[in-house]
């Protein structure tokens, strides 16, 4: 018998969020405490009931929190112009389609579930908003927390500005927060994300599943590739999704344990993950970097589980 992995999981759903949650809620290795929501993509308003809308359609008995609504510091960042305004791209959960809201917060929800288990996963698949603010609120818990394992960041390499990944981006302090907090933290950034994508034969897969969450997977997709307007070239990268698969299946993975800092005051570089590769670094190597992956088994396992 599998012994579960008590697991938060922290998202701002979000195209690839969706299909992130549904592949955490079909993967039998977690048992997941609680769902959190964080501003990010979108609004705050919308990532937290796209989250309780996707809860509900694949029936999942989990309690949902709603997380912070701005960042730490700066001014806030989202991604409408991708994700649409909603972060669906206009799909829609009808009022009696959303899973109940917990009225407790996320944070204050989290720091209950690390007192109550020990070596908890967290699973950030947004800003690091929520996860930070707990650090920083609750340091005595630092120890109940197994690891922390994010979608973010990228060595070389940037999609919101030339050098910073988006939700690195979107809170720069509280990634500074949680990469120097002595947690080791699992990266899947976009050098390994890139990697890997939906493209159409994998659409006419989730177009022919009855599965509610599939429906609506699929129906958020179409209006994805009407958008990309030829179908031959419609691909969208299936980001946060690996933060999930790393833990079912962390031997088509390929990682390093390197020193990484978050740069929070550049003109240039600010969001932007900063490693140090010197071989003689005496640095304390904070970061388990997840640079490859075996894109076929990706496929695989993804159809395989979802569909």
């Amino acid at each position: 018998m599998i012994e579960k992995i008590p697991t938060i999981f922290d998202t701002d759903p979000g195209i690839d969020d969706a299909f992130a949650l549904s592949f955490l809620n079909k993967s039998e290795i977690f048992d997941v405490k609680m769902l959190s929501s964080v501003a990010g993509n979108v609004k705050l308003e919308h990532t937290t009931r796209n989250l309780q809308g996707l809860a509900f359609a694949m029936d999942w008995q989990v309690p949902i929190y709603k997380g912070l609504a701005k960042p730490i510091l700066g001014p806030q960042v989202l991604a409408e112009g991708f994700h649409g305004e909603n972060g669906l791209l206009g799909y829609e959960f009808a009022d009696n389609e959303l899973k109940k809201l917990e009225d407790k917060s996320a944070i204050k929800s989290m720091a209950e579930v690390l007192e109550a288990n020990d070596k908890t996963l967290i699973i950030a698949v947004g800003p690091l908003t929520n996860i930070a603010s707990l650090i920083l609120a609750r340091p005595d818990l630092k120890e109940k927390i197994k690891e922390i394992t994010i979608m973010g960041g990228a060595i070389g390499m940037g999609n919101v500005t030339a050098t910073a990944e988006f939700n690195i981006f979107a809170d720069p302090e509280a990634a500074a927060v949680v990469f120097s907090s002595g947690i080791k933290v699992n990266m899947l950034g976009l050098n390994v994300t890139t990697k890997t994508s939906y493209d159409i034969d994998m659409h006419k897969e989730f177009k022919k599943s009855d599965k509610k969450i599939n429906e609506i997977l699929s129906a958020v997709m179409d209006i994805r590739i009407d958008q990309a307007g030829a179908e031959e070239n419609y691909t969208t990268f299936m980001h946060d999704t690996l933060a999930v698969m790393y833990h079912t299946n962390p031997e088509i993975f390929k990682s390093e344990m390197i020193h990484m800092d978050v740069e929070t005051k550049g003109e240039f570089t600010r969001g932007m993950t900063v490693p140090d590769l010197r071989a003689h670094s005496n640095f304390y190597k904070n970061v388990n970097f997840v640079s490859d992956i075996d894109i076929d088994k990706f496929k695989e396992i993804f159809l395989e589980t979802l569909v």
